[in-house]
């Protein structure tokens, strides 16, 4: 009699217990399962597919968009790429690449073929050329040439003829008249001839330069590794500064989150959520076994 009052007064509690338990147990497990609709014959069954199966792309956007716009903002990337570990990791693995591709006994010529092809490489070439004679010729042009050689040659006239009779015969407007002609062909010359006349040293000076060692051209300039990384950390900062939002635009963090979510399949998603979350969704599923537990000691008492 004993024995069956207590199982009639426990029941209740243990039977909230387990309903509890199982309920919470059901709505976990639809958070992710079915996997797909469950229909019978046109009419799909409610709360199939699961919760996140069926909202998958909304919740792919959600996170896309939060992460890209919340957690991950543009300044936040620019300053992971312009944060010392990232410069060094750059600057140290372009240094790596140059050894692996360049030797120090090949000619520059053969170093850049190395990097591009000889086609490329004619290209850059002659735009050099042609820039550094326009430059060149330009900065010539711009120096009043026929001012110095009329003064100069001068005199160099006038020192020449010291001490001469000549001398006394000679004065100054004498010798312009005779300089200045000189300089102002020299600078309409300049002017007019000047690129095709400074072409081809400028060539030549390529050629010779593009048939030198990558060494020679160490040894000559006293640069080493240590003052290539600087020079090329200071351009890699200069660039990031300077195309930073260009580069940020490009990459674009919400779509890349997006795109990622919704490529992964929806058992991918349930085993990485339990993998972060397992011990909270059962410490619910207990939870709903102690609220019913709980229930049903009040039904008892009530």
């Amino acid at each position: 009699m004993l024995a069956m009052n207590v199982v009639q007064i426990l029941s209740g509690p243990v039977i909230g217990a387990v309903i509890g338990y199982c309920t919470n147990y059901i709505a976990v497990k639809m958070l992710f399962r079915p996997l797909n609709p469950v229909k019978i014959g046109k009419i799909t069954l409610p709360f199939t597919p699961g919760v996140i199966p069926r909202r998958k792309n909304e919740l792919a956007q959600a996170l896309g968009t939060t992460i890209g716009n919340v957690l991950i903002t543009q300044k936040d990337l620019e300053n992971v790429l312009l944060s010392e570990k990232m410069k060094k990791s750059i600057v140290n693995g372009i240094m790596d690449y140059i050894k692996k591709k360049t030797d120090v006994s090949m000619t520059i010529k053969d170093a850049l073929n190395s990097h591009i092809n000889e086609k490329d490489y004619e290209n850059i070439k002659m735009q050099l050329e042609k820039m550094l004679s326009e430059r060149l010729a330009a900065g010539i042009s711009n120096i009043d040439l026929g001012a110095i050689i009329t003064s100069e040659a001068g005199a160099a006239i006038k020192g020449k003829l010291q001490g001469t009779m000549f001398a006394m015969m000679i004065n100054d407007n004498l010798i312009a008249s005779l300089t200045q002609p000189i300089g102002e062909k020299v600078k309409e010359y300049i002017k007019n001839h000047g690129m095709e006349t400074i072409q081809p040293v400028i060539r030549r000076e390529i050629e010779n330069l593009e048939n030198q060692t990558v060494n020679s051209i160490f040894d000559k300039v006293s640069i080493n590794e240590e003052q290539i990384k600087e020079f090329a950390g200071r351009i890699y900062t200069d660039c990031i500064e300077s195309l930073s939002d260009v580069i940020i635009k490009q990459i674009d963090v919400s779509g890349i989150v997006r795109n990622k979510v919704q490529d992964m399949e929806t058992k991918d998603i349930e085993k990485l959520v339990l993998s972060v979350m397992k011990n909270e969704l059962n410490s619910v599923i207990n939870l709903g076994a102690v609220i019913g537990f709980i229930i049903g000691l009040v039904s008892l008492v009530l």
